[in-house]
């Protein structure tokens, strides 16, 4: 087994998060899947498929509920703790122009999709930084060893314009003498070490993995299923279901012409200004004609997976209040049906906190740090029904996100202090494929 070898519990979850990624995607991922996600109807040739997917419908819920999530802790912006230094570097806190609040951003939709997200903490000649990497990254670990598949740019030697993208691993170790190592894998008939670096504090090595993984509501690299899971698989089926719908209405719509009594080498074409002559009184020529009649429970079934999507969504930003309960039944009964969002708020929340317990260490300076982030969903002015409704219209493609963010903002979901051209701008800064 060599450094591109993947962890047991990784292989065992691929095929989820693969899933929950493509269908963030959307439509065109999905669709160049072909029959992984949308098998052939019998006896259809390639052609056949091919117009069988490209009238199919995928709406991506997925996005869209991730951004209405994400909108919805980030209204009130995190409240942090620590030393002057730490806070000045939060302004840029990857070193590459990402501030920490959409660093945090990014790291709640990573969570949201996939539920496990790692942070390397690193440092140059001048400051220390935070790199953020998805589940997919995370390739393998043991005891003392963390290997992270990453990509480079190579330039050809003759053409800087002529660049690829190539494959290299990154292994975090503590060697034999308690330091911790950095190793850059590359392949090179077969895969070789191409770099060491000890990296130091305050030029001595460190002792421990500067390395926070988040998995579910822990701090560590196991997997656990996807948070979203369940809408994504609602999200796929409505696809297949819309597909077969188009299919069915496409041959519903457009009867197909017939004729008896004439030989097979007849050439016969429609139009105003044709005419047909047949050769005897038995001969008979008409359309053939479907009522459609199954097509109904197709619509139904697209309808009612619609209505799934948004209740999934929407019951994750808030609970109906009623005034028969008490507080404390409010209180549980919100945070049992939030628990897949207040479980990622948390988890962020205790790995950005330590990992910028790491970066105060490498920086050599001192002092308290807290992350607190926004977890109370349920004070708005909108119902739950009319969240439902709001959600199911954006993931649906129905209204606009200006619409969206507009309705949202009258339900002080969003803050009055927010405009919506603002929070647009912080919702189009998420990017869950790239957290640096």
């Amino acid at each position: 087994m060599g450094i591109e070898s993947k962890h047991p519990l990784y292989i065992e979850t691929e095929n989820k998060w693969t899933r929950v990624r493509d269908s963030f995607l959307g439509s065109d991922k999905i669709k160049s899947q072909g029959e992984v996600y949308l098998p052939k109807l019998s006896s259809q040739d390639k052609d056949q498929y091919t117009a069988y997917v490209m009238r199919a419908m995928y709406v991506n819920a997925i996005k869209n509920t991730v951004q209405g999530l994400v909108g919805a802790v980030m209204r009130i912006d995190p409240v942090i703790k620590a030393p002057d230094r730490i806070l000045e570097l939060s302004q840029d806190i990857t070193g590459t122009g990402v501030s920490l609040n959409d660093f945090i951003s990014n790291m709640l939709s990573e969570q949201l999709l996939m539920g496990r997200q790692g942070i390397l903490i690193d440092r140059t000649e001048d400051r220390a930084y935070l790199s953020g990497y998805t589940t997919e990254q995370m390739t393998n670990w043991m005891d003392g060893v963390i290997v992270l598949k990453e990509t480079y740019v190579s330039h050809d030697i003759n053409d800087v314009y002529d660049m690829t993208y190539e494959v290299q691993y990154r292994e975090l170790m503590i060697d034999e003498d308690g330091k911790y190592l950095v190793r850059i894998w590359r392949e090179n008939t077969g895969w070789n070490v191409w770099n060491e670096i000890y990296p130091t504090k305050v030029g001595q090595a460190l002792d421990v993995i500067p390395f926070v993984a988040l998995s579910g509501n822990e701090l560590n690299l196991n997997p656990t299923q996807p948070p979203l899971l369940s809408l994504v698989d609602t999200n796929l089926s409505m696809y297949r279901t819309s597909a077969d719908l188009e299919h069915g209405r496409h041959f519903t719509a457009l009867p197909t012409p017939y004729v008896t009594g004439i030989d097979g080498d007849s050439e016969l074409k429609i139009g105003s200004g044709s005419a047909w002559i047949l050769p005897d009184s038995s001969s008979k020529a008409g359309y053939l004609e479907f009522t459609g009649q199954g097509l109904q429970a197709l619509e139904k079934a697209v309808e009612e997976k619609r209505g799934i999507m948004a209740s999934l969504g929407a019951s994750l930003l808030q609970t109906e209040k009623s005034g028969v309960e008490s507080a404390e039944a409010v209180r549980l009964r919100q945070n049992s049906e939030t628990s897949v969002l207040v479980g990622a708020v948390l988890s962020v929340q205790e790995g950005i906190a330590k990992a910028l317990s790491f970066m105060a260490e490498w920086e050599g300076v001192s002092g308290d740090i807290e992350v607190e982030l926004n977890t109370d969903f349920s004070d708005t002015k909108i119902s739950a029904q009319d969240l439902t409704a709001l959600m199911g219209a954006w993931q649906s493609g129905g209204i606009s996100h200006e619409t969206f963010l507009h309705n949202m903002k009258k339900g002080e979901v969003i803050p009055n202090d927010v405009s919506v051209e603002d929070e647009k701008g912080r919702i189009d800064m998420q990017n869950p494929m790239n957290l640096d």
